[in-house]
């Protein structure tokens, strides 16, 4: 396509080579036939509504004629958002991102168009458009930089938000989110914060942990006194109880990994019964009862890693009667038995399946496994299967099973491969490399595959442009 024509110069194209009269164009493409005169005629703009009618009536791919719409957009004055905005939507979900550009450089000149183009991503992130949302986003940043502005800082929040996820780029996104995140609505900073301390959490950074724990219990309580959580327009993507649970709750498991218990006790029961809180609907209550089955689970994992054997028994059956919390009770129960040197084999027997259920797990298992129970979120779920599966290998170490060991290895590698979560990684390469002579050559393929995934995550280059052969 000739990108110096016009939509008009392709329909007429079309019709001239299928010999098809307006009419019969107008029945086959759904389009009314005075619209499409208008539109050939240039009396009328076209919608892109109707662009895409037209473009499947003539057998092309969809959007293969956006570009051309671009230019028909700026011909004139600047668009009217009401026919852009459908336009940018259109491309975000065919995943036209060439488009977009074009279109915000154009816009770009005229800086009262930032709120439409603003507005416009908030809907792209809406409907899980991530890819185009974020160049939208990043146009708003790049215009408001200097006025620090609320729409900078959500702007900041939303790729943060995106990328949270995402390893390494979650670091770098949550940079530039920190200094704008008090000019964030409250509903935001409180999500905002839960999300740096999941981030912190999964890469052990646990100053930081503590940090941002104590900031999210401060703000709930600053929001609990001055009764601004009753509002009508504070509206959390959580009940409001979950975030000071949540707060506690990190703060404890930053001292249980570091294995100061007595500290993470004293944390466990600051949320083991948040019923003080007033006025409580029954979200708040659901979170009430949430946070006392998790201050059980994790008095009795403290104990458990304490080296307190006698306790074992009923951490074995509460795991029964609350299955979510069984990956996270099997790692701590694995991490007990390798630092205090005994065997839980009686106990692991009793959860084969589920083991088995997170060897093979994919998303969409895990999710419909969720569906009724407490939900942990799939990045978290995932360090913890990584975590799961490096205490494994190394029990199954201890026993001189080597072939489990290294199959387990594997999979916490693969795990670990998926959050990018440089530690793990390193002790899942170790243990690796500290069993290769017991490996197969299936498996070392597989090391060897995952290693380059590292590589090219993380190096501009493949790492097949570092081979050479000699002349």
């Amino acid at each position: 396509m000739n990108l110096t024509t016009t939509i008009c110069d392709e329909l007429e194209d079309y019709m001239k080579r299928e010999a098809m009269t307006l009419h019969l164009f107008a029945e086959k493409s759904g389009v009314n036939a005075g619209t499409l005169s208008g539109i050939l005629n240039g009396n009328r703009p076209i919608a892109i509504g109707q662009l895409d009618r037209l473009t499947h009536a003539m057998g092309l791919p969809e959007g293969s004629l956006y570009e051309l719409f671009v230019d028909e957009c700026f011909i004139s004055a600047a668009p009217h958002w009401r026919r852009l905005r459908p336009f940018l939507l259109r491309c975000a979900e065919l995943k036209k991102l060439d488009c977009i550009r074009e279109v915000l450089f154009r816009l770009l000149e005229d800086l009262k168009q930032i709120t439409g183009i603003f507005e416009t991503a908030e809907l792209m992130f809406e409907r899980g458009w991530y890819d185009a949302a974020i160049i939208m986003y990043e146009s708003v940043i790049e215009s408001e930089r200097s006025n620090h502005s609320e729409r900078l800082a959500i702007s900041y929040y939303r790729i943060f938000h995106i990328h949270h996820k995402e390893g390494q780029k979650s670091l770098k996104a949550a940079a530039q989110f920190l200094p704008f995140r008090h000019r964030l609505p409250e509903s935001l900073i409180l999500d905002g914060l839960v999300m740096l301390l999941e981030m912190y959490y999964i890469n052990k950074d646990w100053e930081e942990v503590e940090k941002y724990s104590d900031e999210l219990c401060e703000l709930v309580n600053v929001l609990y006194k001055n009764n601004r959580w009753k509002d009508a327009g504070f509206s959390p993507a959580r009940p409001f109880i979950y975030y000071y649970g949540m707060g506690c709750l990190y703060r404890g498991a930053s001292y249980e990994y570091r294995k100061m218990y007595d500290e993470s006790r004293k944390w466990i029961g600051k949320y083991a019964d948040l019923s003080w809180f007033e006025d409580l609907d029954e979200s708040n209550l659901v979170e009430v009862e949430r946070y006392k089955m998790f201050a059980k689970a994790n008095l009795l994992s403290i104990d458990i890693k304490d080296g307190n054997q006698s306790r074992i028994p009923e951490y074995i059956k509460f795991l029964q009667e609350n299955p979510s919390e069984i990956l996270e009770g099997l790692t701590s129960l694995l991490e007990s038995a390798n630092r205090h040197k005994f065997f839980v084999d009686e106990h692991l027997s009793k959860f084969s399946d589920e083991i088995q259920f997170y060897s093979e797990v994919t998303r969409e298992a895990y999710s419909k496994q969720n569906e009724t129970s407490v939900r942990y979120k799939e990045h978290v779920h995932t360090f913890r299967c990584s975590l799961f599966f490096q205490k494994y290998a190394i029990y199954c170490f201890r026993k001189k099973l080597l072939a489990d060991g290294l199959k387990n290895t594997l999979q916490s590698f693969k795990y670990s491969l998926k959050i990018d979560n440089r530690h793990i990684m390193v002790n899942s390469m170790t243990l690796f490399e500290l069993y290769r002579d017991y490996t197969t050559p299936k498996q070392r393929t597989a090391f060897k595959k995952m290693c380059r995934e590292v590589w090219e995550n993380n190096e501009e280059l493949n790492v097949d442009d570092y081979n050479y052969s000699r002349n």
